[in-house]
């Protein structure tokens, strides 16, 4: 049986950095089906400059080449702020109580997990794959430092024999770019090129999204749990 990992964010918009990320995630695990899960309302962040719409085409354009890469609406389609548990509840029901079932989320998030909706469940449901990411070392609070000792392995293999309840942290060589950064450059007129999909990229352009006008007229919003 294929083993599934799934990956959320806003993807405001899809990158190099998420693409590659993911794809090296499938070269080490190996025989993985991995779904690209784009945010409604993000329960951590503001709201995303891109319409649901835009990021969700953005997304497909962005894996149409890709075997065995997904992208899956179904937080588009669930109103409301998007927790991270009501998502994974239901990908363990896809796959049953035998299947291996793994969440990948960046240290970033990582640091911030016991201030997530329901977080202590999440091990129940999946293994934890903890992507390291370029920039300052982000130290795990003690909370989660505890949490780990029971929880945490070294080699991300060792998550394929079972179906849920471990945690991995792994470095890769990863490409430091980031959405917010290329959100800035474009609203400047700077060039993305490299770092989006070319598709991507003239999906951007045709529908002008991202421009100095844009962004200027969307306001944050508050930060919630996940």
């Amino acid at each position: 049986m294929n083993s599934t990992l799934v990956f959320g964010g806003t993807f405001d918009p899809v990158h190099r950095g998420h693409i590659e990320s993911v794809c090296a995630v499938s070269r080490l695990l190996g025989d993985v089906d991995i779904y690209l899960v784009p945010c409604q309302t993000p329960a951590h962040r503001p709201p995303p400059f891109a319409s649901p719409e835009d990021r969700l085409k953005m997304l497909q354009l962005a894996v149409a080449s890709e075997d065995r890469i997904f992208v899956d609406d179904c937080e588009l389609r669930r109103e409301g702020i998007s927790y991270t548990v009501d998502t994974l509840l239901g990908y363990r029901e896809r796959v049953g109580e035998s299947g291996t079932l793994l969440f990948l989320m960046g240290r970033d998030s990582w640091v911030t997990l016991s201030s997530w909706h329901r977080w202590e469940e999440l091990t129940d449901l999946v293994h934890l794959l903890i992507l390291e990411r370029p920039g300052p070392d982000q130290s795990s609070p003690e909370v989660l430092r505890e949490w780990l000792k029971s929880r945490q392995v070294h080699d991300p293999k060792e998550m394929m024999n079972s179906s849920s309840g471990k945690v991995c942290f792994v470095s890769l060589d990863q490409i430091n770019v980031s959405a917010s950064g290329l959100r800035g450059r474009m609203s400047e007129g700077s060039s993305i090129e490299g770092d989006v999909n070319l598709l991507v990229m003239s999906y951007i352009r045709q529908h002008n999204l991202y421009t100095g006008a844009a962004l200027k007229n969307k306001v944050p919003g508050k930060r919630m749990e996940h």
